[in-house]
């Protein structure tokens, strides 16, 4: 005959020193230890900040927020395959121009593409160049080139990536994802310093000196020196 010990209740564990299951004896005290070490972790994750997690929402994004050929796009997608078949083309579209803004996250921004691709049956390609982007979707029937500058914002890609991810293992619908990336683009979820020295001017006026530095030594294998005269050619 076994005995159920409730955890919550201070005469019963008090009274009973521990309980047989088989072979095994559970201790009370380990027992009721353990129970608030899981009712712990599991308050700590419930305060996760949205930079590490993202809950669902109710609201809804606004196709009419996009560019023009977007919408078109985005229209002939709804109407043929739904809504959210269309959105999450819009999210792949957009999710992959701020990540490809780093120098150095084109495989990155592939992967997060193909998982994408995969997870929700996309029939979508896509060539990242240098500069310029290429999306086509539904077979090749459209298609969206887009032309992107390097930064160097990691912070804002990071956030990025994160999103995706969460879209990606079901944590949101696509709606929130695209509203958290608008939320991400208006500098919500980033620290004030980024939004003030990297993403606007005056202060990003620091920032393109030590872009043509570095590409001059990493991209055409120049010297302190290329680097120097690439840095004046910045400003």
């Amino acid at each position: 005959m076994s005995t159920i010990i409730d955890a919550e209740n201070p005469k019963l564990a008090s009274e009973t020193k521990g309980v047989s299951f088989g072979e095994d004896v559970v201790d009370n005290e380990s027992f009721n230890t353990d129970s608030r070490r899981t009712a712990m972790r599991d308050a700590a994750n419930k305060q996760k900040s949205i930079r590490h997690d993202i809950e669902f929402s109710e609201r809804k994004f606004n196709i009419k927020t996009l560019p023009a050929d977007m919408q078109r796009v985005y229209k002939q997608l709804a109407d043929k395959h739904g809504e959210v078949y269309g959105l999450l083309w819009i999210f792949s579209v957009r999710t992959a121009v701020e990540l490809h803004r780093g120098w150095h996250m084109p495989l990155l921004t592939s992967k997060i593409l193909q998982q994408i691709k995969d997870k929700f049956e996309m029939r979508m390609t896509w060539n990242l160049g240098v500069f310029k982007l290429i999306f086509r979707v539904d077979d090749g029937a459209f298609e969206i080139h887009r032309k992107v500058p390097f930064d160097y914002d990691s912070e804002f890609q990071d956030l990025y990536t994160k999103t995706a991810a969460a879209l990606v293992e079901g944590r949101i619908d696509v709606h929130e994802a695209l509203l958290h990336q608008t939320e991400i683009k208006k500098g919500m979820h980033t620290a004030k310093s980024g939004l003030l020295f990297q993403r606007n001017y005056p202060g990003r006026l620091l920032v393109y000196p030590w872009q043509a530095a570095t590409c001059a030594i990493i991209f055409f294998g120049g010297s302190y020196n290329d680097a120097g005269v690439a840095a004046i050619c910045g400003f």
